[in-house]
């Protein structure tokens, strides 16, 4: 999944065919868009949080941007998740079930909206498996409400239990020797022996918060003993998978309150004994 955030100005915006599945999402401002894809005709009043969605390989034969449109996001959903959907049920699932609408809200797809802006303006040590598993929610979400297939392959119960304690030693385990590595969810989800729809869920369930989160915790953690240890700055960015040493100090900031050299000469002062006078 790929995604950006745009303006649009008054006037015509080229014809194109969907290379992905795409899902708009107006985040600031309002629209009205008259569209012309796959043939159907469409007049959308747009406001804050209003949906747009074009399925992989539809032609988008015209679209009018009427009024000028303050920030969008775009959002481009590849076929793997799809392709993962169907490798974990029985059910025939492909990007090609997506319908071709738009001028709707869903609570959910705005949050992910919400989730994949605040990635895009302030990068975190976890985009990488953040970004993984809100495509997966995202394609599940899609067939579920959106779809020609109208189902939920895996519906959510009241009783919908965590990780036994096994299952979740071997993940916190897998995560702690991996820390300065890429972790995927598919990755997390054989060392629990789940699919990896059914991982993020159940995880969440046992531990209070999303993979990315706790990974997130555990890199915080781990650039603070690196900082005490004495690596330079930009060497604990690289090794806590920032693309770079201003977006890991950004980061640390604002989980902690201060720059990763302020937190470094605090823990400093305090370790050092202070001499009596005599």
């Amino acid at each position: 999944m790929s995604a950006e955030l745009r303006s649009h100005g008054v006037g015509e915006i080229p014809s194109y065919v969907a290379s992905f599945t795409q899902i708009a999402v107006l985040i600031r401002g309002a629209s009205v868009v008259l569209r012309r894809s796959g043939g159907i005709r469409q007049r959308t009043v747009g406001i804050q949080g209003t949906i747009g969605l074009c399925p992989m390989g539809v032609h988008e034969d015209s679209t009018y941007v009427m009024h000028d449109i303050d920030e969008m996001l775009h959002i481009y959903l590849t076929p793997v998740p799809f392709a993962a959907l169907a490798k974990h049920t029985s059910g025939d699932f492909s990007a090609a079930s997506v319908r071709n609408d738009a001028g709707f809200h869903d609570p959910l797809i705005e949050t992910i909206a919400g989730e994949i802006l605040g990635e895009l303006q302030l990068e975190t040590s976890c985009g990488d498996i953040l970004i993984e598993t809100l495509a997966d929610a995202l394609a599940v979400r899609l067939l579920n409400n959106y779809s020609s297939l109208n189902l939920n392959p895996f519906p959510v119960t009241r009783g919908s239990r965590g990780l036994d304690p096994r299952r979740l030693q071997r993940v916190v385990e897998y995560i702690r020797a991996n820390l300065a590595k890429e972790i995927t969810v598919e990755e997390l989800a054989a060392a629990a022996s789940l699919s990896r729809f059914h991982f993020s869920r159940m995880f969440k369930a046992s531990t209070g918060q999303s993979p990315s989160r706790f990974i997130g915790q555990q890199r915080l953690h781990l650039a603070k003993s690196l900082l005490v240890a004495g690596k330079s700055i930009a060497d604990v960015a690289h090794i806590c998978r920032f693309s770079s040493e201003s977006n890991f100090v950004r980061s640390f900031r604002r989980a902690t309150g201060r720059t990763p050299g302020q937190y470094r000469s605090l823990v400093r002062d305090r370790s050092v004994p202070v001499s009596s006078s005599s």
